[in-house]
């Protein structure tokens, strides 16, 4: 027995030196890849390359249809014969019914008809004569919104394929929630009451909601519900995205510039189905934060959300929050928005938070956002078209120094002609303070602060982690062959 346990503890012994002498290694691999890093940080053409190969965990700001490269959009037209009206470049599927000027593709098509598609959809070949940076970007979403939904299994695999071939592992996309015909005798009532409310009506407002949701629920929204959250794992389905190298979630939204009641129909449905289905991970809101009812009704909509939370606590939810400037709106409008997400909303996180240095309590917010670990999506390439934000006047680094959690994302790729690599170019060009190791911590919190389950999170997470092991070892194996 004492030669057992003398046996026992030399083997324990070698584990921990064996563990002692491979951390260094490993660290050692790091700080090489790192002085590599540093030495092509200001050659584009290598730092490309680069951040091509490195694994980028996954894409957590991410819309469905903006994703879709209009050339992708054109083949289904194409193929469809669907229409479009050549002047002022709308389309629609071959299903739908339309009348002169509108013509089928196959009496039209042409490259020049095609490319004139393509700039109206994307920022493809845009230029500061075309109209602000803005309004073109939000317009683009008209011009395909028709036919995203038209062959959504294609869209999934196209975007799959893409992130495949720069190392993305992970994607979580935002898509409409859907509506119901449901429809309430009392709506008009209750929302007027609403409309426009304050804080100082929180507890009105919460009797209201409280009101429609039960009446929601009673109407059988749920079981609508049921029905698109089939249709959407069939559609996972047919798209066979998810493998062992890929896996793809939802977030559902609500059009923050709608009706009050048509809001909180929306993400009672979103919130809903993420409580039933676990392919739907997250719950969003979407279109402009400057939009006249957005900002007339903003403090509303957290009021919504802080209420179904408490009915489903368990459902995860980021917010498009602070995706303003100085200039968009009245500079007191710039002073709460990205507060009350957090602090009335309780999302889990920001998407964009551009705004932040304009916050009433800014540096308390920060400061919470920090112990709540709130992440921030940085989207930049977004940011720097829709709000002509860029470098040292964006608050990544504000963010990062006060120790709110960062991750990289694309926001709508397809129409800004961009993929997450470039985003990561972007990073590491504009802020050269953070290292090859920061950068490689921010990969890691894309999987952290995702809305997987626990589960599935670490899995990712080892799976990340052994990527980027060989990867800097099949680097450091290529310069030392030099």
């Amino acid at each position: 027995m004492k030669t057992l346990h003398k046996y026992h503890l030399l083997l324990l012994l070698f584990l921990a030196i064996l563990a002692f002498t491979e951390l260094p290694q490993q660290y050692r691999t790091t700080e090489e890849v790192n002085e590599y890093f540093e030495q092509i940080r200001n050659n584009p053409p290598m730092l490309t390359a680069f951040f091509t190969a490195m694994p980028k965990g996954g894409d957590l700001h991410h819309h469905y249809s903006g994703a879709i490269y209009g050339e992708t959009y054109w083949a289904i037209l194409t193929e469809s014969n669907g229409w479009i009206n050549p002047h002022t470049l709308m389309t629609d599927t071959a299903g739908a019914q339309h009348k002169a000027p509108w013509k089928h593709l196959s009496e039209l098509g042409s490259d020049s008809l095609k490319q004139a598609y393509l700039r109206k959809i994307s920022v493809k070949d845009y230029n500061e004569l075309s109209g602000p940076g803005d309004q073109h970007f939000f317009s683009t979403f008209a011009g395909f919104s028709p036919v995203a939904s038209y062959d959504i299994p294609r869209g999934l695999q196209e975007f799959k394929q893409r992130a495949i071939a720069e190392n993305v592992s992970y994607i979580e996309t935002i898509m409409g929630a859907p509506d119901t015909a449901i429809r309430l005798s009392a709506a008009a009532m209750w929302e007027k009451s609403m409309t426009g409310a304050r804080l100082s009506d929180s507890a009105a407002v919460s009797d209201t909601l409280e009101k429609v949701y039960a009446a929601l629920i009673k109407n059988g929204i749920t079981n609508a519900v049921a029905k698109f959250c089939r249709r959407q794992d069939l559609i996972h389905q047919q798209a066979a995205v998810d493998d062992s190298v890929f896996t793809l979630r939802y977030q559902l939204s609500a059009n923050r510039n709608a009706s009050p009641i048509s809001v909180y129909r929306k993400l009672l449905t979103a919130f809903q189905a993420a409580s039933m289905d676990s392919l739907i991970v997250g719950v969003n809101l979407v279109s402009p934060e400057d939009g006249e009812v957005s900002m007339r009704d903003y403090t509303l909509h957290m009021m919504m959300l802080a209420h179904l939370h408490r009915h489903y606590p368990q459902v995860r939810y980021s917010l498009h929050a602070g995706e303003l400037a100085a200039g968009m709106v009245r500079p007191e409008l710039l002073r709460y928005h990205i507060s009350q997400a957090v602090m009335i909303a309780g999302a889990q996180r920001i998407g964009h938070g551009v705004d932040i240095s304009h916050e009433a309590q800014c540096l308390q917010l920060l400061d919470t956002m920090a112990q709540r670990k709130v992440a921030v999506e940085i989207n930049l390439s977004s940011n720097e078209f829709i709000l002509h934000v860029k470098n040292e006047a964006h608050p990544l680094l504000m963010y990062y120094t006060h120790h709110v959690p960062l991750v990289i994302s694309t926001d709508d790729p397809a129409v800004l002609r961009t993929d997450l690599t470039e985003q990561y170019v972007l990073l590491a060009t504009r802020y050269p303070s953070l290292r090859y190791v920061e950068i490689k911590a921010l990969v890691r919190n894309s999987i952290v602060y995702s809305f997987l389950p626990p589960a599935l999170k670490e899995q990712k997470l080892q799976q990340l982690d052994k990527a980027f092991y060989e990867f800097e070892a099949a680097l450091m194996k290529r310069m030392n062959a030099k």
